[in-house]
């Protein structure tokens, strides 16, 4: 149901009929020479209408030469020092277009989220009361895969469970949790990559009963504060283009945009472009 996640020489590949897309990630030992043309004769073989790729600057040259043009851009991505860069590939040329409607909500969120900036230098927030942050082991899962049920009750083909957050923990993922009074009410999922130092937060979920409380703001918090101590440098997160809601979140942490990827995935069956934000850990939280 979801993305079919494989290693494609070297490379880490997600791929599958959910988002019709492909996307993979740049490796010190891929040879995009050989990787680019099999992933092109993969989108052909099943019918994806995109291509998308995260890579370094050096690897610029070749993508574009294949058509990938830039999306968006995280400076200093790589260990602090090498600028980052999401690249696609349109096989499907509808795939590009967005009607105005869509248009016009993506530039008015983003309008909104830019003017909600805040200095660096913002005040620690503590969470409110009977409330606390922490990190989920297995043993939580079912309190995730529940927390999914009751957000995508009726969206069911976005419902994670036990299985596939056991695959990701297998692929270095990390899991974090607020708890009221005992009940998870929100989830957050990082994506490591420790030998980039950087992370992504692929993933939060609320409790459909505490949407719009803004809960998700402190558990961002919590993220930037673990950054002290983990050694990553950056943290990045992609945002739905026409949500409101964490795109402001993002913007009141400090974080930058980036960039958007168009027509990106399937967000509660509708597919979405995404606005990416980051945070440079060497800044003051």
């Amino acid at each position: 149901m979801f993305e079919k996640i494989e290693t494609i020489n070297g490379a880490l590949v997600y791929h599958g009929n959910m988002h019709n897309r492909i996307y993979f990630t740049e490796a010190d030992n891929v040879d995009l020479g050989i990787l680019v043309p099999k992933m092109k004769a993969l989108a052909k073989q099943k019918k994806y209408e995109k291509i998308l790729s995260r890579a370094s600057e050096s690897s610029m040259g070749v993508l574009q030469s294949n058509g990938f043009m830039v999306e968006a851009k995280i400076p200093g991505l790589y260990n602090g020092t090498i600028d980052g860069y999401f690249l696609a590939d349109y096989v499907k040329k509808e795939r590009y277009i967005n009607d105005e409607k869509s248009r016009k909500t993506i530039e008015s969120v983003k309008s909104i989220a830019l003017a909600a900036n805040k200095p660096q230098t913002d005040s620690h927030f503590d969470v409110p009361v009977n409330t606390e942050i922490k990190r989920l082991t297995s043993a939580d899962f079912l309190l995730l895969e529940d927390l999914h049920k009751k957000a995508y009750k009726y969206h069911p083909n976005q419902i994670k469970d036990v299985s596939h957050f056991s695959m990701l923990h297998e692929l270095n993922h990390q899991f974090y949790g607020l708890f009221e009074n005992g009940e998870l009410l929100v989830s957050a999922i990082l994506d490591v990559h420790e030998t980039e130092s950087n992370m992504e937060i692929v993933d939060f979920v609320t409790h459909p009963d505490y949407r719009g409380q803004n809960l998700s703001y402190f558990l961002v918090q919590d993220i930037k504060e673990k950054m002290k101590t983990s050694g990553c440098k950056t943290v990045y997160s992609m945002v739905r283009a026409t949500s409101y809601g964490l795109n402001i979140t993002y913007s009141k942490h400090g974080f930058i945009l980036a960039g958007t990827l168009t027509n990106n995935c399937v967000v509660r069956d509708t597919m979405e472009s995404m606005n990416i934000w980051y945070f440079k850990g060497d800044e003051k939280v």
